[in-house]
């Protein structure tokens, strides 16, 4: 197996998802706690792209093993070709990495780590696996973006900090996370609404089986402009700094994007654009927050 078709294979172009909400809690932390711990930070930074590289090549394998149509990406490299066994042991490679530092992170903390490491793990298990896959129905979009979005950030905060999760600071951080639990949400959607006519074909029913084309699009528009409104009034109840404001010049980019999306939704041209989405709101959230950090 080539580099080239490992990083394929993994689908390292779509990491951004696990990335955003670490990068985004670590910040947080700091100009809300002003608390930071590089250790646990790492350690949590090496088990969550792990563990999402494995669910992506774990999906690749599962995949494989039930769609009637598209087979499994077989890219040839000197006459190599990727087996169902290499992408097993990948699969679980990776998830061993997971496994040590997630459990290394959760021993220098405490059982709130343990519980977030388990449930995750169990989540992305039932994700790609088992007699339903999540991702084969209409509760995938909600699922990832929740797991990854908020799960990921209340790890990454609680591991720098060590803040009591009471509900009244659960909720604080489900606010502060909510553009990127949407955006994360918004990748799997536009996956969704590109592979229509292969998921019908292939017996797939997810969100957009239910809703339809037409009406997924629009709400794909509707939930980044959410986003942003949710943000303005994080920002107005000084859950996040009054930087953030200026997180509105972004929209018109997002916009841009989501539109170029569902005009044209086809997935080797136009799902790039969900993920610089994600991008562009990661990048913006980093940096309004570190100003508010210097202010």
């Amino acid at each position: 197996m080539t580099p080239k078709q490992f990083l394929d294979l993994v689908e390292i172009r779509v990491v951004i998802p696990s990335v955003a909400p670490l990068l985004v809690g670590l910040v947080y932390s700091q100009w809300q706690y002003s608390r930071l711990n590089w250790l646990n930070a790492a350690l949590l930074i090496i088990a969550t792209v792990s563990v999402h590289l494995a669910v992506n090549t774990f999906n690749r394998y599962e995949d494989n093993k039930r769609q009637k149509a598209n087979d499994f990406l077989r890219e040839q490299a000197a006459g190599e070709v990727i087996t169902d066994k290499q992408v097993l042991h990948v699969a679980m490679w990776l998830a061993l990495i997971a496994v040590v530092a997630g459990i290394t992170v959760a021993l220098l903390t405490d059982y709130v780590t343990w519980i977030i490491g388990i449930l995750s793990f169990v989540i992305g298990y039932l994700y790609s696996a088992g007699p339903k896959p999540i991702t084969n129905t209409p509760f995938g979009e909600i699922v990832s973006g929740i797991t990854m979005g908020y799960f990921i950030f209340v790890a990454q905060v609680y591991v720098n900090t060590r803040m009591t999760p009471t509900v009244s600071v659960l909720f604080q951080w489900f606010i502060v996370s909510f553009p990127l639990v949407i955006f994360i949400a918004e990748i799997m959607f536009a996956n969704n609404i590109a592979d229509h006519d292969e998921d019908e074909s292939n017996n797939r029913h997810t969100l957009v089986h239910y809703m339809g084309i037409a009406s997924s699009k629009r709400m794909y528009v509707f939930y980044a402009i959410l986003a942003f409104i949710e943000l303005l009034i994080a920002t107005i109840v000084g859950w996040l700094p009054i930087t953030t404001y200026a997180m509105i010049a972004l929209l018109p980019i997002v916009l841009k994007n989501a539109k170029g999306f569902v005009d044209r939704p086809i997935k080797r041209e136009t799902f790039v654009l969900a993920i610089k989405n994600l991008l562009v709101v990661m990048l913006g959230m980093t940096v309004v927050i570190m100003a508010g950090i210097w202010l």
